[in-house]
């Protein structure tokens, strides 16, 4: 695979000593002079017509973090951030810098003197290192959900994770302490976190059928699935999910779902529900105790 081929399949962008890694410095300004490649920002190389936001991170100085790099990771990202996050390098005073915090939808960060500085080489920043910006920027419960999906996505080890919360603030570290990596997608990490607000205990991933494993049992008989489009919006899977409830509900389970909206847009009125079969202890006794 040739460089410009190579550089396309991972995001367009890359440090120069990567590029010289792979290509001679003689070839590489070749390419630029005849307009294959551009300088988004001294030390860095992009194909021609690729503007994105690394490129646009660069041109302010810096690198993708935080929400904006969850994306780019394909992880949770707050539905209500559509800014760009840049982390600058906690020295800088460039003129760049009081450009980007003046351009409109830029945030700009900069990382904790204890957490080391790195420069990555395609311009988004780790996933241990944007959870470490984004503790004192998005959500608490934004940043677990993010957490929980690089642990679930195997993209981010548990000790990885540990070793970031000890670098951390004890405040900004207690974020974290909860990821387990067991949820599925970001809205169940919403609703975790919502049943330990409400001091509600529960289980995830239980395996109530055979080889089958539901999203949270509360108690011993509600049993909790978080839908969404992307898992739940096909006839197959819709039917797949009726079974399921069928064969749960013949069991002596009762079966709530809630949809990613709901979680989202509505958290009080799903607690509310979920609180008011609590409070009458329907999930401790369900329609007939469950089978041994």
């Amino acid at each position: 695979m040739d460089f410009l081929a190579w550089l396309s399949t991972v995001g367009g962008v890359c440090t120069t000593s990567r590029a010289t890694e792979l290509i001679a410095q003689r070839e590489l300004r070749a390419l630029r002079a005849r307009g294959a490649l551009w300088v988004p920002l001294r030390g860095w190389t992009a194909l021609g017509g690729v503007h994105n936001d690394v490129t646009r991170a660069l041109e302010l100085g810096g690198v993708v973090t935080c929400a904006s790099a969850f994306r780019a990771h394909g992880l949770w990202t707050p539905h209500r951030d559509q800014g760009l996050h840049i982390r600058v390098h906690r020295e800088t005073h460039s003129a760049r810098l009081a450009t980007a915090r003046r351009a409109d939808g830029v945030h700009v960060h900069r990382l904790l003197g204890r957490i080391a500085e790195q420069r990555p080489w395609d311009g988004i920043d780790s996933i241990r290192t944007s959870l470490a910006v984004a503790t004192s920027c998005v959500s608490a419960v934004d940043v677990l959900a993010a957490a929980d999906a690089a642990l679930h996505l195997g993209k981010l080890r548990s000790e990885d994770l540990a070793e970031l919360r000890r670098q951390l603030p004890k405040s900004r570290g207690r974020i974290l302490a909860t990821a387990t990596g067991l949820a599925g997608s970001g809205t169940e990490s919403l609703f975790a976190a919502m049943l330990r607000r409400a001091g509600i205990r529960f289980v995830q991933q239980p395996e109530l059928l055979p080889g089958e494993f539901f999203d949270f049992l509360i108690g011993t008989s509600l049993v909790v699935e978080i839908d969404s489009l992307a898992w739940h919006g096909s006839r197959a899977q819709m039917a797949n999910d009726r079974r399921r409830d069928a064969e749960l509900t013949a069991l002596g389970y009762r079966v709530l779902r809630f949809t990613y909206e709901q979680v989202v847009f509505e958290p009080e009125r799903v607690l509310r529900l979920v609180l008011g079969l609590v409070r009458r202890d329907v999930h401790e006794r369900g329609l007939f105790p469950p089978e041994a």
